[in-house]
This record gives structure tokens, sequence and C-alpha cells, in this order.
């Protein structure tokens, strides 16, 4: 558990932490080309990225995927977990330019009948646009693990998320670690179901839980996960 914490946009002393600007989700399946769409976000302070605002993106895909992401994003990482429901976890970031995308693009090379894909996006305003320091895991079974991560700035925010590839149809994911916890999840053959959260970090290691899984374990079900680390721009 981590040693001490703030209240969102409290930064350090003389820092100001990333403002959260808002949130959302996406489900599809069957699909070799698709639009995560960037408008409509809640919770925080618009309904649109705006110039300057740093858009993370997780894309949790089932079936062993190998997805194209658009000109100007850039992949952080990718974290794989093989099986009977193999499940692809892509983690994306961009900093928005003078026209804010409106959408994240995606192509799918191994499109397949069977699959599904859910997708959680966060968007903050004063984020450095240098790449997070992240940490990932993956495993067995349903109960997604975000592994633990030490930030060393002041002021910085801990993102952390990942999914699963199951056979429970529509399933979400839930945490009380975090704040503005999203989920969602999508029901095909490859059923996936992705989570996602956001920690105002303070001092020392954050080792948050395994998130909760709203229907019955899997044993043939694959996880993956990410924790990340926003510093102040």
């Amino acid at each position: 558990m981590l040693a001490g914490r703030h209240s969102i946009g409290a930064g350090g002393v003389g820092v100001a932490s990333p403002e959260f600007v808002g949130s959302r989700t996406f489900t599809t399946t069957s699909a070799s080309t698709f639009t995560v769409p960037l408008t409509s976000l809640t919770g925080g302070l618009a309904s649109a990225p705006r110039t300057g605002d740093v858009v993370v993106a997780f894309l949790l895909a089932g079936s062993s995927a190998s997805i194209s992401i658009p000109a100007g994003w850039s992949l952080l990482v990718t974290v794989n977990s093989a099986g009977f429901y193999a499940t692809d976890l892509f983690v994306i970031y961009k900093t928005m330019g003078a026209t804010p995308d409106t959408g994240i693009t995606i192509v799918d090379g191994l499109p397949f009948s069977t699959r599904s894909l859910s997708a959680a996006v966060m968007v903050y305003a004063g984020a450095s646009s240098a790449a997070p320091v992240f940490a990932t895991h993956s495993g067995d079974n349903v109960q997604v693990d975000p592994p633990s991560i030490t930030p060393t700035m002041p002021g910085s925010i801990i993102i952390a998320g990942g999914g699963t590839c199951h056979g429970r149809g529509t399933q979400t994911l839930s945490s009380t670690e975090f704040d503005g916890f999203i989920s969602a999840g999508a029901n095909s053959t490859s059923d996936t179901t992705v989570g996602m959260g956001r920690f105002a970090w303070v001092t020392g290691a954050f080792n948050p839980a395994a998130f909760t899984f709203s229907g019955a374990s899997d044993a043939d079900a694959k996880r993956t996960a990410v924790s990340l680390v926003l510093i102040p721009a």
C-alpha cells in the first residue's frame, strides 16, 4: 500500500500535479478497423482533449491481436499473455497538438470474428509529454493485478490498469484504491474486460491490490496490467 497520498491536483511543495481532464471507455467486436472516441469525456475539466493535453489509452484485445496505431501516437508498451484466451494489452499515448484528435483509429491486422476489444482512456492537462515510466504484469485467470511502481517526482500521478480475456461474457472490473476508476467489457467468443484508475502520489511505492472481477473465475482466462507515472510538465 502507498505510504501517503494527496488529493488530485495538489502537487508537492511548489509543484502542480497534472489536472484530470476526463475519461471514457469503448468496446467493439469483430472489427478490422474501429475508432476509439475521445469525445464525451466525463469526470474532469472538459468533454474532449485540448491542445497540450496528454491522452493515455489502454487497448485490450483478445485472440492474439496485431493492431496498428495511427501516426502521431506513441506505443508505450505491449503486454502479452498467451493461452486459450490469449490477451494483448497495448498502452499508447499522445500530447495533443493545435487540432486535438477526436478519436483513435485502430487497424487490426488479424481480424477474427471471435475477437473483442475493450478500451479505457484518461486525459490530463499539465503533464509532461515525455514517455512515462512504467511496470508490467501478466498471468493467468481474471484477477488483473497492476504491478508496484515508485514515482520520484513530486506531483506525480499514477495511472494503473489492464484487463483480462475470458469466457464469462460482459463483465467489469472494480477497485476502491483509485480515483475515478473506469471499466468496460465486450462479449464475443473471446470476451475482454478492461479497467483503469488514477492515484495522486506522495511518497513510497504504490502496490495496488488486484482488481475485483464482476463474474466467476475462469481458469482459462489470461490477464495483463500496466502501472505508469505521469509527471508534471
